[in-house]
């Protein structure tokens, strides 16, 4: 992905989040929900080997510095290995597991397909039933633009969504699906140009049935092991 495509998501992104904080100052309900906005959780890099793709942030940030995120910049290393939660812990334990952790660590892509960070889903349907319809139909229109964008633009080997839903809104992008599977706790197709996307299922932090994820991953993937 250009530096250039990508500071267009970023500024883009943070126009709509500038609107919902301006929505927040006219509802206390919005400004209690909206926990900021974060695009990446891991440098940028071309042709990753993983492209993680989650929901939308949680409130972890907030909680632990009393105020919202406002990152539009790439970190400089995964986020799973500069913080410790459960659902970091939980997928460096999977990759460890499927012999592929070296692939998260170094050639892995995070990212949400909604940049908007609330403390769950529940919460991030209830903010864009707040927000003024125009800008909430923004919201739902732009991630799919911006996801659609990152998966073609960034190339990766494998995409793998964090939890059913992020793979559902995923899967809304790819009409033409190519080998879709559904096999209870993991499910999975792959796009028209040769792109493999997974997805695993989630209980809040825990990631369910790690044993059967790590031979899905091994199995769909066409990543050479490290």
């Amino acid at each position: 992905m250009k530096p250039t495509n990508y500071s267009e998501i970023s500024e883009g992104a943070n126009l709509l989040h500038q609107q919902i904080l301006a929505a927040g100052r006219e509802n206390p309900e919005i400004k209690a929900l909206y926990k900021g906005c974060q695009l990446l959780f891991s440098p940028l890099q071309e042709r990753p080997k993983i492209l993680l793709i989650g929901f939308n942030p949680g409130g972890g940030y907030y909680k632990w510095h009393g105020k919202i995120v406002e990152e539009f910049e790439p970190m400089e290393a995964l986020e799973y290995y500069l913080n410790t939660h459960p659902l970091a812990e939980q997928t460096k334990s999977l990759f460890r597991q499927a012999g592929r952790e070296e692939d998260l660590k170094h050639y892995t892509v995070k990212s949400n397909f909604y940049f908007w960070a609330t403390d769950n889903v529940a919460d991030f349907n209830k903010l864009l039933k707040l927000l003024p319809k125009k800008l909430s139909q923004k919201i739902f229109h732009q991630a799919r633009v911006w996801t659609k964008q990152l998966i073609e633009e960034l190339n990766p080997e494998l995409v793998i969504a964090e939890g059913f839903k992020a793979y559902e809104e995923i899967a809304v992008l790819f009409p033409e699906k190519l080998q879709e599977e559904n096999l209870g706790l993991v499910r999975s197709f792959t796009t028209p140009e040769g792109v493999k996307v997974m997805a695993y299922k989630r209980n809040q932090g825990s990631i369910v049935g790690k044993e059967k994820i790590t031979k899905a991953i091994n199995h769909i993937s066409l990543i050479p092991k490290s």
